[in-house]
C-alpha cells in the first residue's frame, strides 16, 4: 500500500451526494516558450532520458551524445517545453515524474509518447469524430470535478468532519481558492521550494468571522504519482501549514467518483 493510501480520508460521491461513509483513522505547442531551449541554462529540475526515448527521437540522441543521459533544467514547465520543442522535430517525447520511492538521483524522466490519440480522432465515423483522452487531459479532469464544480461537496464535507469538535459561534463557512505560488526555504535561507497548489481551502467562523482553519491541496486522478519536488515542498509547508494529498479516483463515472485525503506530514 502506497504512502498516500495509509491514513486517508476517503469517500464515494453520487448525484452531488455522499453514498459511502470515510473510513476512520499546461502550454500549448506553438508557445514560444517552447522554442530554442537547451538542457543545463538552468539548473534545479533533473531529467533521466530513457532508452525509448533515444530510440524515437534522433535529436535526442545528439543532445545526450553532448550532455549525458541526466539532462537539467530550471523547472519540470521548462522540461516539459523542452521534449515539446524535440518532439516538433522528431518522435514525440513526454516527461514523467519519478516515483516519491524511486531510487534514482532524479526528479522526472524523458520518455517515448505513446499517448493515445489526442490529437487527432482516433476514429471517425461521419460525422463523429471519436478522441482518446490522454494522462493530461485525464488528471484535469479529476482536478475539475472536484473543484471546478459550483460548490466542491467532497471538500466541503472533509472540512466539516475536520472540524467537527470546534466550537464555533457562526455556521462554518468553506472557501475553495486556486493555489498560487508558494516559496519556502530553510532556517538558513537556503534549499528555496516551490510549489502551487491546485487549490488552497479556507474555513472561517461565519462569512466575515476569524480563520478557523486552512488547507493546501495538490490532485492528483487515478495512478498519477505525486512529484518529488512537490513532496518535499509539500513536506516543508506542513510544518506550520495543514497539507492534504487528495487521490481522485474517477472510473466509474458518469454515476460515481471517488477521492482519499491524506494529510501531509512534515520532516522528522
Amino acid at each position: 500500500m502506497s504512502e498516500d493510501e495509509r491514513d486517508t480520508f476517503q469517500l464515494r460521491f453520487k448525484d452531488g451526494g455522499l453514498v459511502e461513509q470515510p473510513a476512520e483513522s499546461k502550454v500549448d505547442d506553438d508557445d514560444p516558450a517552447a522554442e530554442s531551449i537547451e538542457p543545463g541554462e538552468e539548473t534545479g529540475f533533473v531529467v533521466e532520458a530513457k532508452s525509448g526515448a533515444l530510440d524515437v527521437n534522433g535529436n535526442l540522441v545528439e543532445t545526450v551524445e553532448t550532455h549525458g543521459r541526466t539532462l537539467e533544467f530550471g523547472s519540470r514547465e521548462h522540461a516539459e517545453n523542452y521534449a515539446r520543442q524535440l518532439s516538433a522535430s522528431g518522435g514525440g517525447l513526454r516527461i514523467q515524474a519519478a516515483p516519491e520511492n524511486d531510487p534514482s538521483d532524479v526528479d522526472a524522466y524523458l520518455l517515448a509518447d505513446h499517448n493515445p490519440s489526442i490529437k487527432e480522432p482516433a476514429t471517425v465515423e461521419g460525422d463523429t469524430w471519436t478522441f482518446d483522452v490522454g494522462a493530461n487531459l485525464y488528471g484535469v479532469l479529476g482536478e475539475a470535478i472536484l473543484v471546478e464544480s459550483p460548490k466542491a461537496h467532497a471538500l466541503h464535507y472533509f472540512v466539516r468532519q475536520d472540524l467537527d469538535d470546534v466550537k464555533l459561534e457562526e455556521k462554518l463557512n468553506v472557501d475553495v481558492q486556486p493555489g498560487r505560488l508558494i516559496s519556502m526555504s530553510d532556517d538558513l535561507g537556503e534549499n528555496q521550494k516551490n510549489w502551487i497548489p491546485d487549490c488552497k481551502i479556507i474555513a472561517k467562523d461565519g462569512w466575515d468571522g476569524p480563520v478557523v482553519e486552512r488547507y493546501y491541496c495538490e490532485i492528483k486522478t487515478g495512478n498519477a504519482s505525486f512529484e518529488r519536488t512537490q513532496v518535499a515542498a509539500m513536506e516543508q509547508l506542513a510544518r506550520d501549514e495543514r497539507v492534504l494529498k487528495i487521490r481522485m479516483l474517477i472510473e466509474e463515472l458518469p454515476d460515481q467518483y471517488s477521492l482519499r485525503i491524506h494529510e501531509v506530514e512534515p520532516p522528522d
